[in-house]
């Protein structure tokens, strides 16, 4: 039995400090998995080491994903009375079997398959998502969502939230300094164009958060099924392009039918969706761009379209 694929990426940002940790390991045995993502706040002196341990002690605790976060609770408030955290713990025993989810606070934990698309089975502890589910308007509940009504120092067995999701090819972990801020069109295309390289994925997600300017640190874990010799899933773009003549390299020409598609890819490119192409066509390259920046290496933020360079 193959090790399940885990990769992470974390970013400080342009906080006075990184509080964001996270902490994963894997079952070769069976193909199983546990991770975490703990997210600190407060001003708290020992807050990035609380969340650490919150996140080491619940990967290393026996039993389920909610006796892992309360293992955290009682870890942190020994060795570090005062200081807190929110975060998110799965774990899985085996690739087929189902994912078992505990949280507190605001940090989420995602699915993916390429029948059923990215879907988040937590539901965040904040004063913002109270308010969305008595209808209050988005826009009012947006400045109460920092405001955590759960957390790691305060976990109690009524106050963590557990869920259970179907195996699937992929578990995506993400702190509030990603999907704050990153639209979830565009995290769910991000996600669909990597989920077969979860090291590029992770990196991929804290870039994407630090385009759309989030000012807070930002965390992403990832965890993929094991390579085992299936063709790899095209993205979108590969997908458009499927079947034309020739693209990437020198001397490659388009069909004179496929002015549609360069516009759906110029299209995506101003939606911010991934794609790492160029393309020939009667003499000019089209390149995938960013700024000045002409390159054939993946770019995929905001602003980024296609441009014709001779």
């Amino acid at each position: 039995m193959s090790s399940p694929v885990i990769a992470t990426d974390t970013d400080q940002g342009p906080r006075p400090s990184q509080q964001d940790a996270c902490s994963h390991r894997a079952e070769p045995t069976t193909g199983g998995w546990r991770a975490a993502v703990a997210d600190g706040f407060g001003d708290h002196p020992g807050t990035r080491e609380a969340a650490r341990l919150a996140a080491d002690t619940a990967t290393a605790a026996p039993g389920g994903a909610a006796d892992a976060v309360l293992a955290a609770a009682r870890a942190i408030t020994r060795a570090h009375p005062g200081a807190d955290c929110v975060m998110a713990h799965a774990r899985q025993d085996s690739p087929d079997e189902p994912v078992d989810i505990a949280w507190v606070g605001d940090c989420r934990v995602w699915t993916w398959s390429p029948g059923e698309g990215l879907r988040q089975h937590t539901r965040d502890h904040t004063r913002g998502q109270e308010m969305r589910d008595l209808r209050v308007s988005d826009h009012l509940a947006r400045s109460c969502d920092h405001t955590v009504t759960a957390s790691v120092a305060t976990a109690a067995p009524g106050s963590v939230g557990t869920a259970t999701a179907p195996a699937a090819d992929l578990v995506l972990f993400t702190c509030d300094g990603i999907h704050d801020h990153v639209d979830e069109r565009l995290l769910a295309e991000l996600v669909t164009d990597h989920a077969h390289a979860p090291d590029v994925l992770v990196r991929v997600l804290v870039d994407a958060a630090r385009e759309a300017e989030s000012t807070d640190n930002a965390t992403a874990l990832v965890i993929g099924l094991a390579p085992d010799g299936r063709t790899r899933h095209r993205t979108r773009q590969e997908r458009l392009l499927y079947g034309l003549e020739g693209f990437g390299g020198p001397g490659d020409h388009l069909p004179e039918d496929s002015e549609h598609l360069l516009r759906v890819l110029a299209e995506d490119r101003t939606a911010g969706i991934a794609c790492d192409r160029f393309l020939l066509r009667d003499g000019a390259t089209y390149w995938c761009t960013k700024d000045s920046d002409h390159t054939d290496r993946h770019v995929s933020w905001h602003g980024v379209s296609w441009s014709r360079t001779y």
